[in-house]
């Protein structure tokens, strides 16, 4: 059985291919002026009719895996080439997760680029979600 971690490694994984793209799993752990910073939440679909429950036992069958996509950079022009680094290297791929079918990642919602000045210096943050949506396999 495939682990919540195996999913969020997958969209990681999608994004570190690309070795232009400095990526932080969770937190800030650099200095990279520019780079994406990606939360991973386990969206749970609820009610009687969700397609996520398993005809037979009624178990939770579907991970839908959410990448919050923080794309960061020092002006509005470099968060937006941040984004579409992000959509280039995540959206519409099919990855590959161990004891599931997964379908194409999509794009849930975004944000527009903010400046953020809560930091010492102001940096400008564009949020793009995607999701990762798998059944057994």
């Amino acid at each position: 059985m495939s682990t919540l971690q195996d999913h969020a490694d997958a969209g990681l994984n999608l994004l570190r291919a690309d070795t232009a793209l400095t990526v932080y799993d969770g937190a800030v752990t650099g200095t990279a002026d520019h780079y994406v910073l990606v939360y991973t939440f386990r969206n749970l679909p609820g009610g009687e009719q969700a397609p996520d429950k398993t005809p037979l036992t009624g178990d939770t069958a579907t991970v839908d895996m959410r990448f919050y996509c923080h794309c960061v950079g020092v002006d509005a022009i470099a968060s937006r080439a941040i984004q579409a680094r992000v959509q280039a290297a995540l959206l519409d791929v099919t990855p590959a997760v161990a004891g599931r079918a997964c379908f194409p990642i999509r794009w849930v919602e975004g944000t527009q680029v903010d400046r953020n000045e809560e930091t010492l210096s102001a940096v400008f943050d564009a949020v793009d979600v995607y999701s990762l949506v798998s059944v057994p396999g």
